[in-house]
Order: structure tokens, then sequence, then C-alpha cells
């Protein structure tokens, strides 16, 4: 084992697997390069899953059949079992799938993303989209362009119905002018201030409103518009504000869907885009408080590539500074629950029912609080409560698999990251128990 496998491991990717930091240490920085080789089949298993036009097809017949008072009683149960059945699935999949996956960065850069164009459940239409969206607009384009992935995200039913554009619609468009409803900013709003260039490029209330109209027409099919279509995101010129807008100074001619769809590109080239993505990710990865000159350099990269995701991430990998310090990254619920998974086996962590340890620790996947998505700092999660969670947790964990080896743990867990006062802690614990739970809730298996 070396450092620099230790870190690939549990600062790029998810946390060891038994074995994995001694296959790492090889050659860190190629290992970690092999999992953005887009011919290396990375097969989520989704065989078994819906796709997104098939659970909004079934959302929208029962709540047309609810407005006619044909869906209650055994009817309304069954569509909210199906919603249940449908979340759970998906939420297990995911967490299998990270726990088992050979290709722990390429996961985690799925999961930074998901989070960045964050959809959440916060209704049963966006509850039965969540784990497909993430599947369907983000999972198959972490390799290409910023721009391309953009796209993908935003104008996915998801995104759409999760920031209501799907019911946005132009106030002098042919149905805005027969219709009491009127313009949603939400996801042009979301779209500048989360998504893209954020408040420090300097837009304008009036931006918000010219990028909210350019994205009218854009919607869900629904049954009115042809059953083949139901579910689909597609393009309704009836519902789109006619005339050509300014936005940041660019001004945009009348050409109805692409219209949006010009503005997205332009705020994906922006350099304020640019230091914002590369601000994130250096944090997610590195440090709360990032080094200014990897952020720099990831900028640079962004820029010079206009947005190419994988020259991205090879300068981050590249980075010198990415690779120095000690664990700063304090693990957020979820990548605490997978990374033990991949040490112990997943079986031993999700004891009973799975969305109760995820709710236990208040972040059940797909439920992100806001379009801001799940915080990335450690203030969000070290709590004194959420600290107390993290401790009966692991003394539970400990006391259920009392039979391990809590310095192998460590060892396998952390290879050259774990410090020779948390493995001589764990060498005199009372109990092979107590070893266990001292290994789990050290600082360093809680960092990454």
């Amino acid at each position: 084992m070396s450092q620099r496998g230790a870190v690939a491991v549990t600062r790029f990717g998810l946390g060891a697997q038994p074995g994995e930091i001694n296959r790492a240490s090889d050659d860190p920085e190629q290992w970690l390069l092999s999992q953005l080789d887009t011919s290396r089949g990375i097969d989520f298993p989704d065989q078994a899953l819906k796709s997104s036009n098939v659970h909004f097809s079934k959302a929208l017949d029962y709540f047309q059949a609810r407005r006619s008072q044909d869906a209650e009683g055994n009817k309304q149960r069954a569509f909210r079992r199906d919603v249940r059945d449908a979340t759970r699935a998906e939420v297990s999949a995911r967490t299998v799938f990270a726990a088992s996956t050979e290709a722990p960065f390429h996961e985690r850069l799925v999961r930074f993303w998901a989070n960045h164009f964050t959809v959440a459940a916060n209704s049963p239409q966006t509850r039965v989209l969540v784990g497909a969206y993430e599947r369907e607009a983000i999972r198959p384009h972490i390799l290409g362009s910023f721009a391309e992935l953009a796209e993908r995200a935003i104008f996915h039913p998801g995104m759409l119905v999760y920031l209501s554009n799907w019911q946005s619609i132009g106030p002098n468009s042919v149905a805005g002018r027969r219709r009491d409803r009127g313009l949603n900013e939400n996801l042009a709003r979301e779209v500048l201030e989360l998504h893209t260039v954020t408040p420090s490029a300097g837009y304008t209330q009036s931006d918000v409103t010219a990028f909210a109209k350019s994205l009218t027409g854009w919607t869900v099919g629904n049954r009115r518009m042809g059953a083949d279509r139901k579910g689909e995101t597609i393009y309704e010129d009836r519902l789109h504000e006619p005339g050509r807008r300014t936005l940041l100074g660019q001004r945009y001619s009348d050409t109805g869907g692409s219209q949006s769809k010009s503005i997205l590109r332009d705020l994906c080239r922006s350099p304020h885009t640019a230091q914002h993505i590369a601000f994130k990710l250096a944090r997610h990865f590195v440090s709360d408080a990032p080094p200014t000159s990897l952020v720099e350099k990831l900028k640079a990269s962004f820029l010079e590539t206009q947005g190419d995701l994988q020259s991205l991430y090879r300068t981050l990998i590249t980075a010198d500074e990415a690779w120095v310090g000690d664990a700063d990254k304090f693990k957020t619920p979820d990548e605490l629950i997978v990374s033990t998974g991949r040490l112990i086996g997943l079986r031993r962590v999700l004891v009973g029912d799975a969305g109760k340890v995820f709710e236990s620790f208040a972040q059940i996947p797909f439920t992100a609080p806001s379009p801001q998505g799940w915080p990335d700092e450690a203030d969000a999660w070290n709590g004194p409560d959420m600290i107390m969670k993290r401790v009966e947790w692991a003394n539970r964990l400990a006391d259920q698999n009392a039979s391990m080896d809590g310095r192998a743990l460590l060892q396998q867990g952390l290879g050259e990251r774990a410090s020779h006062e948390t493995l001589q802690a764990v060498a005199r614990a009372e109990t092979p128990s107590q070893a266990i739970a001292l290994a789990l809730l050290s600082p360093d298996f809680q960092m990454r």
C-alpha cells in the first residue's frame, strides 16, 4: 500500500473495498484515469427500473382519474404503493451499486453532478422521476461536455416538473391568451443562480424573466398531446412566449424552442460558470476551503476546453494540490454508509429497512432539501445531534459484527492514511466490539 494509493481510493473514490488500496497503489493516477475511459462498460443495474416517461405517464393517468373522482380507495392506495416501491427500488439499486462498483471515482462524479443539478422527491410527480432522472440525464453524460450535461439535465422531465417549467406558459403565446395561467420563473432562476453563472455574473430580474420566457414551450407530454408523447420532454410552440430576448447583454433571435438552448450554451461557456464549477469540484474532492491555485487550474481547464469534463477531471487528478494534506472532508451520512458498506459489506450496514438507516441520518437519497442540493461542508453534518447519531450507529454496528478485527478494518479501509494514534487506540480497546466502534468513529474514517 502507498499513501497516494490510499488518497486515490478514499478521497477520489467512495471508500476502500478490501484490497482496493493495494490495487490502486501501483499507479494511483492511472487507476483513476481508467475510470474515465468511455469504452469501459460501467453498467448500472437498471433492468428492473422503469423509465421516466413510463413513471410519469402513470402519474398523469392517476391524477386525471382523481380529478374525475375515479381514483378513490383501492386505486389511490395502489398508486401510492407504486410510488413507494419505485422509490425504494431506485434507492436500493443506487446504494448497492455504489457499494460494489469497481469504478468508484466515476460513481462519485455521478453523485456530484446529480447534486449539482438537483431534482428532489418533493411531490408524487417528482418522487417517481428522481431515480430515472439520475439514470437518464446525469449518469450517461458525465464524461462529455458541461453544456451537454446541463442541457440533458435541465430539459429532462424530472427537472421540468421539479421546477414547474412544464406548466409555464408565455402570457402572449397562443395558449397564454386563452388560459388563466402564465409564466413560471423557477427554472430560469435556478439555472442562473445554481447551475451556471451564479449571481457573480450580475444578472438582473429582467434577465431571469427573459430566460423564463425563452424556456416556455418546453413541457412534458400529456394525454391531450397524444398517447405516444405522455411523459416525454416535448416542445409545444403554442405555449412559447414569442419574441427576441436579451440576456446579460447578449441578444437572441426568436427561434422558438432553440432560443433557450442557445442561451444555455452561452451560460455554460461563461467565465462565471467556469469559476463556479471549478470551486465546487475542488471543494467536493479536496477541502471545504480548497487551495486557490487548484481552483484556478480547474477554471483554466474549463475555459480552454469549453467545458470538456474529461479534461477537467484530468486536471483535478494531475494537480499536486489535490493529493497533499490530511483528509479534510467530513463524510456526509450517505458517504459514511457507502464507504462502510464497501469495507465490511452493505448487508452488515443496512440491517433491516435500508430507508430507515438513511432516515436516521437525515439524508434519504433523492430528497435534497432545496434545488441547491445537499450541503457539501462539514458544518451541515457535524452538529452535536448528528455526531450522537453516528456514535449510536457505530456502536450498534460494532455489537452486530463483534467478530471482526477493528485494526484490520482500519488498515484495509485507510491504508497509509490510518494514523498511528488511531491504530494504537483501536489496539488498546477492551473488547472487539469497542475496537470496531473506535475504528468507525475515528477522525481517520469519518473524514475522506
